[in-house]
């Protein structure tokens, strides 16, 4: 590390936590201490397009740690065979999601509807859109998934928990198929991963967001619904409270909030990444998301919800 960027003598390396894709480190040198980011599995091209979406976040007033260039320019290294990157160390620090409370989550809702006042509409470069498949159908890749649990020489209760929400999606997709939806609202760049466990907080206030590997071209309503599930589960005190502190920011009617929640919806029954991950690709950082049973599809759990 020393030799590739200007950070003089590092005293300490120390593996983090919460890397369900990338090796997460805190390292601490002479110059300070930063985060270094080691990519699993990934090609140069897309931590290239990381980088070019940091450099526009940036540049649109965002607050995200800067990566720290190389001493022979560039900001990706090599750490053995693997690609790296050194980040500057985000200020503050991010609360735990069992300790959010309603203030916490409406800052959020505020802090991601900034976020989205600010990114440009369009990049200059290639992004993802929502919904883009990989390796055929959702019933085809869940089908390989049970095979591969099937072949496990010791399971343990997740891999139980995997194997019983992948059977019961499998029944779902042969007696109900959903029909295709069509957003109504324009598809925009986003980060695309926002959530508590990507925003820094510093005196009660979210300061800075970070991990844009993920980001893609959706309508914006698409990531409010990404957080009401992936963060806050659909609570529904909660879940208002981010409604709350987005709509504070920026307006976002019933009908335009429905639109994404349908659009999510829709493209989570044909999410597995998580499972092919684990079971597949044999990452286990991914293994800490998988739920007990039942499997309950997004649209249901909306409508209990009681958020429309």
């Amino acid at each position: 590390m020393a030799r590739q960027w200007n950070v003089g003598a590092v005293s300490a390396v120390t593996p983090l936590g919460g890397g369900s894709i990338n090796g997460a480190h805190r390292v601490e040198a002479q110059a300070g201490c930063f985060h270094l980011r080691v990519y699993r599995e990934a090609q140069r091209l897309s931590i290239e397009r990381e980088h070019a979406v940091i450099a526009a976040a940036l540049a649109a007033g965002s607050s995200t740690p800067r990566p720290v260039p190389l001493k022979n320019g560039g900001t990706i290294g090599q750490l053995g065979c693997a690609w790296a990157a050194l980040f500057e160390r985000a200020p503050g620090a991010v609360i735990a999601r069992e300790a959010l409370t309603a203030l916490d989550v409406e800052r959020l809702g505020g802090f991601l509807a900034d976020l989205h006042a600010r990114l440009p509409q369009t990049v200059a470069f290639e992004v993802p859109r929502v919904g883009t498949s990989r390796g055929g159908g959702t019933r085809e890749r869940l089908e390989r998934i049970e095979q591969a649990i099937l072949k496990l020489p010791h399971p343990d209760e997740a891999d139980g928990w995997a194997l019983e929400r992948t059977r019961q999606r499998l029944a779902l997709l042969r007696s109900s198929p959903q029909p295709a939806f069509a957003s109504a609202f324009p598809f925009r760049f986003l980060h695309g991963d926002f959530h508590d466990g990507n925003v820094f907080f510093e005196d009660g206030q979210p300061v800075a967001v970070i991990d844009w590997e993920l980001c893609r071209l959706a309508p914006r309503a698409w990531e409010v619904a990404r957080v009401l599930d992936y963060s806050l589960r659909l609570h529904p005190a909660l879940s208002r409270a981010f409604l709350v502190g987005y709509r504070h920011v920026l307006p976002l009617g019933a009908a335009e909030l429905l639109d994404g929640v349908r659009l999510y919806a829709q493209l989570q029954e044909g999410n597995v990444w998580v499972f092919e991950s684990v079971y597949l690709e044999h990452n286990p950082g991914p293994k800490v998301f998988i739920r007990p049973p039942p499997y309950l599809p997004f649209a249901q759990a909306w409508r209990e919800s009681g958020l429309d």
